[in-house]
């Protein structure tokens, strides 16, 4: 006996205890009120007859004592006992073992309870059998898409880590994991990539800080491009482009962030290769250029010719032509330059944005003021934000410590397509031999000063009236070169909700489903899908410009099998639209029309029902075009927003977010085609026992139900 069961059966007897005591007090007193009532020759009979019976009268006490305490004691036995065995066993069933079984003796009444528990209990082994069973199923197929997911992650061109607000590593692929991987380091615990460790281990803090606070900016501004962009190198001694992604949460607000890689390394050393080669073909050029007009000389001199006409024309020849040819290699040179880093995620950056986040950070971070000449506002350059601010803040910084200067003046000037940046200081001279050391320093994180600057397509000069000292420095930037690498824009999405219609007749059932309609629900096989339009009105002109769909087989949403198309509608798309769904005509020039599209969305919901929240819309929308397509949907279809209407009568919302609100549905891409669909099979799931518990077992249990409510009234 556990305890517990000892301490109710000492309550038991401590009750039994008492109640005898105070029987006995009662008795005590009902004889003290008889004896007082009898008269002094009653009381001495009486007496007397104790005396002569008294082992008769002992006898009799003892007996009923026993009497009590066996009545007691099977009572105990046939109630108490078997009730708190049952308490005890009944525990020990839900909370290790579910096959055992109570085997209770007592009263009738009690046996039932057993037979009753024991019910229960193999009802419950049974349960949780097959919830074992479905938990293993579902690992199973787990395993089978996580080894899917990371099989298509291997085969990304691109190196993955996802990671949350303080960047903590949530997921990362194995191109990543090589990425970041060197023999030389891998047994050291800062260079390990791993889940739950710091992205700040492999990646210097200040690119990522800068890149959230650039997303952050943006997001402020509700700017349609929301990834940020930088370059850098890694411990491994490769330079890899990192593209930050914000992931954002149902408030808009950033949770987390997606870095992507690409390693951009093959591409610098190629244009240091390309550079340097052009640099010696630039040399060489000039040797030839020199010896012909060498040549050219001797040969004048030789001829004895003296006329000062010829030289002089011979000269402008020379000349004219030696420029043509420096002028044709410099178009050349460049462009061969920009179409070698023309993948490099380099930005457009305004100048007065640009060079007020440089005097905002030498004054904040150094004490330095500097003072901007000839600043034109609508001057744009290309170049990666973080490196470039980078590289003029440090060379500021190491200015201000050659020259022990505080001040210092930016003059802004155009000349041929570049954007010159001369920074000039007062009162003192520097030696050259110490600014071009400087071009060999390294930035921080970054490589060195000269090769941010190269890497960013810019140069570095020297401005000096001899060879010796200097009080101006200039850099040279490209202005609005172009670029092939081109940022994806991710317009937003409003969120809206179209208007409640709904067609009775889109219930009628033709023959070919009557063997449909007696088949469970959790049996049959469903389409969830939903359109997007380029408005409300189907007969109005309206055309659908997105479908996307999921399937749901074996009572399993099967998130694999999905159809996910854009549509040309052949006209525009009004504003009103593009603000709920965010697509626009740009994105669907040269999609297929819905003559191509319908045949095979067809064949996708083939032998299925189609399942749609406020379904009537869209199969109004596919109605329409029977007559030019000549596609007939005659598959049943339920519909949740009804069935939500059977089951929750009391509750008047029944939009998608509502529905998915009470459900505990989480909805993700809402007003998306595919998102829609998938949230629909999702609020379905949760809704499929719910119309079992209330009776509504089959097809044609729910398509009855359906004609009930009030929402089918409604048509289109």
């Amino acid at each position: 006996m556990s305890f517990d069961g000892m301490i109710q059966t000492n309550r038991f007897w401590k009750f039994v205890f008492f109640t005898l005591i105070a029987a006995l007090i009662v008795s005590c007193g009902v004889l003290f009120f008889f004896w007082q009532t009898l008269s002094e020759q009653e009381k001495v009979t009486v007496i007397m007859i104790a005396k002569d019976h008294s082992l008769i009268l002992i006898s009799f006490v003892f007996i009923c004592i026993a009497v009590a305490f066996t009545g007691l004691e099977i009572i105990f036995l046939t109630y108490i006992k078997p009730l708190k065995k049952i308490s005890a066993e009944a525990a020990m069933i839900y909370s290790s073992n579910p096959s055992h079984r109570l085997a209770i003796t007592g009263n009738k009444d009690i046996k039932n309870l057993s037979s009753v528990i024991n019910d229960f209990a193999e009802m419950f082994e049974n349960l949780n059998k097959n919830i074992t069973e479905q938990i293993l199923i579902a690992r199973k197929e787990t395993e089978k898409e996580r080894n899917l997911l990371a099989s298509i992650m291997t085969e990304l061109p691109q190196g993955v880590i996802i990671c949350n607000r303080s960047g903590r590593i949530l997921l990362f692929n194995s191109l990543a994991k090589e990425l970041f991987t060197q023999k030389a380091h891998s047994k050291r615990a800062e260079y390990f990539i791993g889940l739950g460790r710091s992205i700040f281990h492999i990646i210097d803090k200040d690119l990522i800080v800068h890149a959230v606070k650039e997303i952050e900016e943006r997001l402020s501004h509700d700017k349609q491009t929301m990834a940020s962009y930088f370059i850098t190198p890694i411990y491994t001694g490769r330079l890899i482009s990192i593209e930050t992604i914000p992931v954002l949460d149902h408030h808009h607000l950033m949770t987390g962030f997606i870095l992507t890689f690409q390693d951009v390394s093959d591409d610098i050393d190629r244009y240091e290769n390309i550079d340097q080669t052009l640099l010696s073909y630039k040399k060489s050029l000039d040797t030839l250029l020199l010896q012909k007009e060498t040549v050219i000389h001797d040969l004048i001199n030789h001829t004895n010719n003296n006329d000062s006409c010829t030289h002089q024309l011979c000269t402008e020849i020379l000349s004219e032509e030696s420029k043509r040819i420096n002028e044709k290699y410099l178009q050349m040179s460049r462009f061969i330059l920009d179409s070698t880093l023309n993948k490099l995620p380099l930005t457009t950056l305004t100048l007065d944005h640009f060079l007020t986040t440089i005097q905002n950070r030498v004054k904040v971070e150094n004490g330095l003021d500097i003072k901007v000449l000839n600043d034109d506002t609508d001057i744009q350059i290309l170049a990666d934000t973080y490196s470039f601010t980078i590289a003029f803040v440090f060379l500021i910084v190491n200015l201000s410590e050659l020259t022990a200067q505080k001040k210092f003046d930016l003059e802004i000037s155009q000349s041929n397509g570049e954007i010159l940046f001369d920074i000039k200081w007062d009162n003192i001279s520097i030696s050259k031999h110490q600014i071009e050391n400087m071009i060999t320093k390294k930035i921080r994180a970054l490589p060195s000063f000269g090769y941010v600057l190269k890497q960013n397509r810019s140069e570095f000069e020297i401005i000096s009236d001899n060879h010796q000292t200097c009080s101006q420095v200039r850099i040279k930037a490209k202005a609005q070169l172009k670029s092939a690498f081109i940022k994806k824009k991710r317009p937003a999405v409003i969120t809206a909700s179209r208007p409640e219609f709904y067609d009775f007749n889109l219930f009628d059932i033709k023959d070919e489903n009557l063997d449909l309609l007696e088949v469970n629900l959790k049996d049959l096989i469903y389409t969830a899908f939903d359109t997007e339009t380029t408005g409300l009105n189907p007969e109005g002109g309206d055309e659908i410009i997105s479908i996307g769909a999921v399937r749901i087989v074996h009572n399993r949403i099967v998130y694999q099998d999905i159809f996910e198309e854009l549509i040309d509608p052949k006209r525009d798309i009004p504003i009103e639209s593009y603000r709920i769904h965010g697509i626009n005509y740009e994105m669907l020039r040269g999609k297929p029309d819905i003559n191509n599209m319908l045949p095979i969305f067809k064949n996708y919901t083939y032998d299925t029902v189609l399942l749609g929240h406020n379904i009537a819309f869209d199969m109004k929308m596919l109605k329409v075009k029977e007559r030019t397509t000549h596609i007939k949907f005659s598959n049943p279809v339920l519909d949740t927003l009804l069935l939500s209407a059977i089951l929750h009568p009391i509750h008047e919302q029944h939009d998608m977010e509502n529905i998915a609100k009470r459900l505990g549905v989480n909805i993700i891409g809402r007003h998306t085609a595919l998102g829609d669909a998938i949230a629909t099979a999702e609020i379905f799931m949760k809704l499929l026992p719910i119309l079992n518990s209330n009776g509504i077992l089959t097809l044609n249990d729910a398509i009855k139900a359906s004609k009930k409510t009030y929402y089918a009234r409604l048509k289109y």
